[in-house]
């Protein structure tokens, strides 16, 4: 540890920016051409709806029994037959969240390889994803149009959409970690995640909600670390970020909370500048509310076994009994964050070795415990940091138990780790915000980050042996090779 010098923090943390883009891009670049084709989580319905954005169906049609649009029949196919694979092998899986062997071979997959843009379009319902707002969809729709107009085949075109996508998320990445301040060593983690970078490789909107929801946290981190309240230009920004993240999910909508938290912090005084940060955050609120409110006619999916009529009128009539249940549920999601969230592939979280869990939770206890703060010393700040976090996280759990969980359970059904994710930024936060100021040697805490950072992302080095692992029965140059034919 002797080499670590006074201000060797400050000085790999100016670097942190550039060394995230640049390990990022490459390690998703690479997840692109590994994953087997709409494998990613709700992978190919996120498709279906960037492919009906595409054609400039911004509100979607109602089917028979669900919204969707009209796609391309050349994209139904591939999407189906690729859909069918995985639906043979999974009720053959002795255990569905951890098996050894993938679904997909190279000759199952090789059938389907060629298959091209049709011309031709039908109505598809995707009703869990047909009323998901453009924003997000955006580098996808780019990759998609870019490969329509080349004539690439549709697996091709989903690798083009899933790498712009990427590129995009780990530009995001790199603007929060360049703009947190002394916050990067705080951002950073959620960055390298595991299961954020899987995701961020993949054709989904899930993908930038994270690195989006960084950046506007970083700008917060930014305003408290010089001691100031959120400029004009950063209020803008920091609104259109929070108001993307909440259109997307409408539980993130307080996260446009934090919007408040420098001003709290250093105590503002002025009707003035309340006035515009009231502004800023009712215009989160509102362009959340305008969307859903627009899409309310094409419903919501639900589970089989979920009655969202009876399960309110459930909740109003036992309020004690269903807050409980959420609360619980909301317990066991916390624990499935961190058991099963933090390193997770596949359409339904496929997992590592359970010991991968472990030594990323040590990792960020440690860089949680250690990084430099932003300098929230308020108690009114650190609270209001804790409401726009938990906030959230209970919102998930009511919507699930309406949606998705058979009237009068006592836990929560359909909370999976990833809906939590786009919160981690503000956790870290949260964190930072109310652990104890220690004093020690500026060497000792450069050896701990720089230490648990390399860990970080030596596990997220080995997604791509994972993919393979998780969705072909070869090695990871032969997954490789099946997704360059």
């Amino acid at each position: 540890m002797g080499h670590w010098k006074a201000g060797s923090v400050e000085s790999l943390e100016r670097r942190l920016p550039a060394l995230y883009f640049v390990f990022a891009l490459l390690l998703t670049t690479v997840l692109c051409w590994t994953a087997a084709p709409f494998f990613g989580p709700d992978e190919p319905n996120q498709s279906l709806r960037v492919l009906a954005l595409m054609h400039g169906e911004i509100l979607p049609r109602m089917g028979p029994d669900q919204a969707g649009g009209n796609i391309d029949t050349g994209a139904v196919h591939a999407m189906d037959a690729m859909d069918s694979i995985r639906m043979r092998w999974e009720p053959q899986s002795p255990d569905f969240h951890d098996r050894k062997y993938g679904p997909v071979t190279p000759e199952a997959q090789a059938r389907w390889a060629d298959v091209r843009w049709s011309g031709k379009r039908r109505f598809v319902g995707f009703g869990n994803t047909a009323t998901y707002p453009p924003g997000l969809y955006a580098p996808a729709m780019a990759g998609w149009k870019i490969a329509q107009a080349a004539n690439l085949t549709i697996f091709a075109s989903l690798r083009l959409a899933r790498w712009l996508t990427a590129f995009t998320a780990a530009l995001l990445g790199w603007l929060a970690l360049r703009c947190s301040g002394r916050g990067a060593w705080m951002l950073l983690p959620p960055l390298l995640l595991p299961s954020q970078l899987f995701l961020q490789a993949t054709c989904s909107q899930d993908a930038l909600l994270l690195p989006v929801s960084a950046l506007g946290v970083a700008l917060i981190c930014r305003a408290l670390d010089e001691r100031r309240v959120l400029g004009g230009g950063e209020l803008v920004v920091a609104t259109v970020l929070f108001a993307l993240c909440a259109m997307a999910k409408p539980p993130f909508a307080a996260l446009g909370l934090l919007i408040f938290v420098p001003a709290v912090e250093l105590k503002q005084r002025g009707w003035k500048l309340w006035a515009k940060q009231a502004a800023s955050f009712a215009s989160v609120v509102i362009a959340c509310g305008a969307w859903w409110r627009l899409v309310a006619r094409f419903g919501v999916d639900t589970a089989d076994e979920a009655d969202p009529v009876g399960q309110a009128a459930f909740l109003r009539s036992h309020l004690f009994a269903a807050s409980a249940a959420v609360f619980r549920g909301t317990a066991d999601a916390a624990w499935d964050f961190v058991h099963r969230g933090l390193y997770v592939v596949g359409w339904n979280d496929l997992l590592p070795h359970h010991g991968a869990a472990l030594v990323l939770s040590v990792c960020l206890l440690v860089i949680a415990w250690r990084a430099p703060g932003a300098g929230v010393r308020s108690w009114r700040a650190r609270i209001l940091i804790a409401v726009a976090v938990i906030i959230p996280l209970i919102a998930i759990s009511v919507a699930e138990y309406l949606i998705w969980t058979p009237v009068g359970l006592q836990t929560v059904y359909g909370v999976q780790p990833r809906y939590w994710l786009p919160a981690f930024p503000a956790m870290m936060l949260l964190v930072t915000s109310w652990r104890m100021q220690r004093r020690e040697k500026p060497e000792r805490r450069g050896w701990l980050l720089f230490s648990a950072t390399i860990l970080l992302a030596c596990i997220a080095c080995t997604l791509p042996w994972m993919e393979a692992r998780a969705f072909y029965r070869a090695e990871l140059m032969q997954a490789v090779l099946i997704n360059l034919r």
